[in-house]
């Protein structure tokens, strides 16, 4: 993991006071490239194993780059992941992010000429701004405060160039087989999801997965714990979170080395203002699963540097069923779950990215390998949500079914903040601070975000203590389709 900043133009000392706001993405190494007015920076963590110091950035003295994510060709041998991005570009120009099989947010200098790209998924942040006609970019929005005017996000699957502006990109670095049935297709998708985490694993880096003892992290140590017999798991929870049992369940059945934090109140208290901070959010849902992140993050910490993670199995096998279970049609119920998948990257992935760099943890996602993705997006929506209850996630349970016990394989979906015991108590703190009749106060002013909750106007009131400038509402990310926009009127 690292953090990048980069300003096109005049550096007048910007470029260290950026990347020093997102020094915890990368304590280990601060890199800086100066030349003919652009400007480019790396801050680098260092994850241990075989992984190379010096991985995220290069230069040859022509050209630089600068990254955030790991690059997983076959092609990058033993070259360090700034170096593959170079030899993609070096190869395919400004089509070099389509060819790429990889998490990553990356700028590349060549000769005058800046260029910025994203993952097709968005599992790597950047946002952009300007100032005075120079344009700046950054890791995280937080850099770009007081710097940057009118910041946006940088989309996924998009390359930019001054020249070209921006390109929607189509991703061609994986191909995946069809399928002609059901058996053949879960098939595929337990062998995909294999390869996904041995490629995560392959420089010896993973030290642990976060467990939840949800589905999704489940399978992820099971898998694991094939090539890592001494894998271990960290779970946070409180005393009356539902998912502890089953994450203790998991480990014992598995007989893996199991961490478990227990928080209550006092800690929420302690940590929600740096946990909205560093996360860059103030919708409702993500904030609950921030508390529970956060400190999973800073648990982890003085035992690994990364850890494995079963973020993106909601998106792409259909596991949000409290939300498709809302459509009336077939076709409504797939607009759902496309919906879910869309927003992802500004929803649950940053919160997953904001929370765990927080405390400079590189988490690894084999949920959003390339080629799981591509597999997901050819299986039909009959395939993921099954018979009359409209089970979601069942090709990817039958894939794995007898791996673990039945009542892991075929749990209900529980939201994180449910599952560990958070969201209930975070509601009782903010209704005991914010009036409804302050929401309605709020809501009727012409230009403010449209909140849904009291919890909302107590998040929003925290968010804008380091956010001020309106820009950085319109970041916010909404989770839930069937709740309003923010800027709906």
């Amino acid at each position: 993991m690292a953090g990048i900043a980069g300003i096109q133009g005049a550096d007048n000392d910007e470029l260290d006071r950026m990347l020093e706001r997102i020094k915890h993405r990368g304590p280990h190494k601060t890199w800086t490239n100066r030349e003919q007015g652009i400007n480019l920076g790396c801050c680098e963590l260092n994850v241990g194993g075989d992984s190379k110091a010096g991985s995220h950035y290069i230069s040859d003295g022509q050209r630089a780059v600068v990254l955030d994510g790991r690059i997983y060709n076959p092609e990058k041998s033993d070259m360090t992941d700034a170096e593959a991005v170079l030899y993609f570009y070096d190869k395919f120009g400004t089509q070099f992010a389509g060819k790429l099989d990889g998490d990553f947010a990356c700028a590349i200098y060549d000769k005058g000429k800046l260029i910025l790209a994203r993952d097709a998924v968005g599992v790597k942040p950047l946002y952009y701004g300007h100032s005075d006609g120079r344009l700046c970019f950054a890791s995280e929005a937080k850099s770009l405060v007081g710097i940057a005017d009118d910041v946006k996000e940088f989309p996924p699957s998009y390359v930019y160039s001054q020249e070209l502006g921006f390109q929607k990109y189509t991703c061609r670095a994986v191909e995946t087989p069809d399928f002609e049935d059901f058996e053949q297709a879960k098939k595929v998708v337990a062998q995909l999801m294999e390869e996904a985490i041995q490629r995560r694993m392959q420089d010896n880096a993973v030290g642990g997965v976060l467990l939840s003892g949800g589905l999704d992290s489940s399978l992820i140590i099971y898998m694991a714990k094939q090539i890592k017999p001494d894998i271990e798991a960290f779970t946070v929870s409180m005393e009356e979170g539902q998912d502890l049992p089953l994450a203790r369940d998991v480990t014992s059945y598995l007989r893996i080395k199991h961490h478990v934090l227990m928080f209550g109140e006092k800690e929420i208290n302690e940590i929600l203002p740096q946990a909205i901070y560093h996360q860059e959010m103030f919708e409702e849902s993500c904030v609950h699963g921030a508390i529970a992140n956060f400190l999973a993050g800073r648990f982890v910490s003085p035992h690994t540097n990364c850890v494995l993670t079963g973020e993106g199995a909601d998106e792409f096998f259909a596991g949000y069923d409290g939300q498709f279970r809302q459509g009336k049609t077939p076709e409504e119920v797939a607009n759902i779950v496309d919906t879910l998948v869309n927003v992802a990257h500004n929803t649950a992935l940053q919160r997953l990215d904001r929370l765990a760099a927080a405390n400079s943890i590189e988490t690894r996602t084999p949920f959003l390998d390339a080629k799981v993705v591509d597999f997901c997006l050819k299986i039909p929506i009959d395939c993921k949500i099954h018979g009359p209850e409209q089970v979601g996630k069942w090709i990817l349970r039958q894939a794995f079914e007898g791996c673990l016990p039945e009542h892991i394989i075929y749990q209900t979906k529980r939201f994180f903040a449910q599952g560990s015991g958070v969201a209930w108590i975070m509601r009782n703190l903010a209704e005991k601070r914010i009036s409804e009749s302050e929401l309605s106060q709020h809501n009727r002013i012409e230009g403010n975000p449209w909140l849904s909750s009291v919890e909302e106007l107590y998040y929003y009131r925290m968010f804008k203590k380091t956010f001020p400038e309106p820009a950085f509402d319109r970041l916010v990310g909404r989770w839930d389709p069937f709740r309003p926009d923010f800027f709906r009127r």
